[in-house]
């Protein structure tokens, strides 16, 4: 409990200081994240199935990226995930991605980047899962490296 507030406290003191900063990714940026599920429309119970990611995205252009990672998964085969995200209009962006390995899948998603400082992201991203046909929720912070 005192690690969350610590956490929380960290966070709000960021957010205070660094409100009008904005995005700065160009050619060549990489964005580190990791993220985890907070809701998925194909569970039943609480922690039936957790899943958190890290993904590693490589800026093309300043609009454009292509990206790496990989999904752990309690009680579902671990997956290595290759996708794209597109801002067509910063902080907005689309993505899709494949999941690979058992149980692969494709998903497509939209999401909203909240800037905390220059370089650390808050984001939120909605995922819609083809194969499983389910919606899923996620919440995670990334890292702008330039």
């Amino acid at each position: 409990m005192k690690i969350l507030k610590g956490i929380l406290l960290i966070a709000s003191c960021l957010l205070l200081n660094t409100a009008n900063l904005q995005a700065q990714q160009a050619g060549g940026s990489f964005l580190v994240s990791a993220g985890m599920d907070l809701i998925r429309t194909d569970l039943h119970n609480i922690l039936e199935r957790a899943q958190f990611g890290t993904e590693v995205n490589y800026f093309y252009r300043h609009q454009l990226s292509f990206s790496g990672g990989y999904e752990f998964n309690i009680n579902h085969p671990n997956q290595v995930t290759v996708g794209l995200r597109y801002y067509p209009l910063e902080p907005i962006f689309l993505r899709a991605r494949a999941l690979l390995g058992n149980g692969a899948d494709l998903g497509l998603g939209a999401g909203y980047t909240y800037n905390l400082t220059y370089r650390l992201r808050l984001e939120g991203i909605t995922d819609y899962y083809i194969q499983r046909q389910a919606l899923g929720v996620r919440v995670g912070l990334a890292f702008l490296i330039n």
